[in-house]
């Protein structure tokens, strides 16, 4: 099927550059003519797929019907999804920085409290989605985004799972990147809140040492032999400088069996949180990741002053400044408060909960202020 081009226009938006291209279609780079705002545009490409075109097509508004349900600060928004006469476009936000992947080829494994700080916001992404019964599948390095201003963005729900409706994968066929597959996904079971978490330790395995778990796998089926062993290669031996809490956690999310690791991601976010509570870092979470950008290329020091306060100047060196001793102490006991107010509103949602009279329902998602509490300086 010859390969269709992109109009130059569609409705008030004027279409730009390619962003890049995936296996159900395009990305580009647009801009709303009155309001003046860039967004992304994904251009479904039935002629890209192998699959048939009315599967890929379900799949496509499936994605953007997920999308328009996970309203969260952590997942990519979406705006609008257009049906012209030989194509469908989805309109989204357009994250300006850079996939994780991109990242890690650029300039290799990052700083622990970056690679924390990013596992505990796709934490956050996928404790909204599973809220909503909406397995990713596809947890990876090329799907989580980090802006220029210190977001991160979760991504492509292109293979996401609605537990609430019929699974669209054939009998049999394994859907996701097969270096983040759970054991018992490539087993043939279903893909669950688990199996995410799993891709999740995955990731923040390669974000903290630059390494596959399995790095020595032939191909596919080597490596789906190596994941259903359930044999990675130990993290202090790729990243001696990773805190025993932080393997800890990673080995807990990539564990071979699904019940040894943790039972939801609200409980990966808690031990995330927990594990920050003890770093001295400078700067509040987006800071730290505006100064990581700007360690790895994507701001000048311009551009990174405009979100920094002064005092968090000494990250963008990555210099080794310590906090003061008591601002540290205020800081790690506001943070350690927050992690048990948290405990307890899981206590009272948990079966736990039921047997002392309170509500056995889902706690509602993360609102848009859910980090941690930091002291910060003025400007």
């Amino acid at each position: 099927m010859k390969e269709r081009r992109m109009p130059k226009r569609l409705g008030p938006y004027e279409i730009g550059r390619r962003l890049g291209r995936g296996g159900m279609g395009e990305v580009y780079l647009a801009t709303h003519t009155l309001l003046g705002r860039p967004v992304a545009i994904k251009r479904f490409a039935p002629e890209r797929s192998r699959n048939s075109p009315d599967e890929m097509a379900e799949r496509f508004v499936r994605e953007g019907k997920a999308l328009a349900e996970l309203s969260h600060q952590h997942i990519v928004g979406i705006h609008d999804l257009v049906a012209t006469e030989d194509a469908m476009y989805m309109v989204l936000d357009y994250v300006d920085g850079a996939d994780v992947a991109s990242l890690l080829d650029e300039g290799g494994a990052f700083p622990i409290e970056v690679a924390a700080i990013i596992a505990l916001k796709v934490a956050e992404a996928l404790q909204c989605a599973h809220y909503h019964h909406i397995i990713h599948r596809d947890i990876k390095g090329g799907n989580v985004m980090i802006s220029r201003s210190g977001e991160v963005k979760l991504m492509d729900f292109g293979v996401a799972l609605d537990e609430r409706l019929d699974a669209m994968t054939e009998t049999g066929l394994v859907v996701g990147t097969p270096m983040y597959v759970a054991p018992e996904v490539i087993s043939g079971g279903p893909a669950n809140e688990r199996s995410d978490l799993y891709a999740l330790g995955v990731l923040l395995y390669t974000m903290l040492s630059n390494k596959r778990p399995f790095e020595h796998s032939r191909n596919q089926a080597h490596m789906f032999q190596l994941i259903l062993a359930g044999k990675p290669k130990p993290l202090n031996r790729v990243a001696k400088n990773v805190p025993r809490p932080l393997r800890a956690i990673v080995e807990r999310l990539i564990h071979k069996k699904s019940d040894k690791r943790f039972s939801s991601s609200a409980e990966v976010r808690q031990a995330l949180e927990i594990f920050l509570a003890s770093q001295q870092v400078w700067a509040n979470h987006e800071e730290r990741l505006v100064a990581f950008m700007r360690e790895r290329g994507h701001l000048t020091a311009q551009e990174a002053e405009a979100w920094l306060d002064e005092k968090s100047e000494p990250a963008l060196t990555h210099a080794a400044s310590p906090i003061p001793r008591r601002r540290r102490f205020r800081l790690r006991w506001a943070l350690a408060i927050a992690a048990t107010i948290a405990a307890a509103t899981l206590f009272a949602y948990s079966g736990l909960g039921e047997g002392l009279g309170l509500s056995g329902e889902r706690p509602p998602p993360p609102g848009p202020a859910s980090d941690p509490p930091t002291p910060r300086t003025k400007r």
